[in-house]
């Protein structure tokens, strides 16, 4: 029988962010939402929504998944009339995927749903603490896009 010992710096502030982290992205992905597609297009539909007509293959990149689960799941929203097939300008060959104009209603519902479990989740913390916590969270989300300067060892 392997056993494996675990030795983590526990009094480190980072500790703490990592449970705390770990926490919340288990409790958001445990609520439950009246949407009428499954997390993962929403994901999907927000890319386009961030990116614009964009082919299959950035797409994937973008989303970190292979192209064929990518494609998998445009097909089923293409069929769905959430996205929607364009000539790509710089290839006649390929295409891109676009946001149609219910695949923007499907997000914005989604987007609705989650700020309102948030606002019901948070009804006793002030504004300036909602605040406080967005900026907090911008300027984690940022520290996190940039490279480290040393790779996990």
């Amino acid at each position: 029988m392997l056993v494996c010992s675990v030795q983590l710096d526990v009094a480190s502030p980072t500790a703490a962010l990592t449970s705390a982290l770990l926490r919340v992205l288990q409790r958001v992905r445990q609520s439950e939402h009246d949407d009428p597609v499954d997390r993962s297009a929403i994901v999907l539909l927000a890319r386009l929504q961030e990116h614009g007509a964009v082919r299959l293959s950035d797409l994937a990149r973008l989303l970190f998944l292979d192209i064929s689960t990518v494609s998998r799941h445009a097909r089923t929203l293409e069929e769905r009339g959430f996205v929607a097939r364009a000539e790509d300008p710089d290839d006649g060959r390929a295409v891109r995927l676009r946001l149609t104009a219910s695949g923007e209603r499907v997000l914005e519902k989604a987007f609705a749903n989650r700020q309102a479990w948030l606002d019901r989740c948070l009804v006793d913390w002030s504004d300036d603490d909602r605040r406080r916590l967005a900026a907090d969270l911008d300027r984690l989300a940022d520290a996190l896009s940039r490279r480290p300067s040393q790779p996990d060892q």
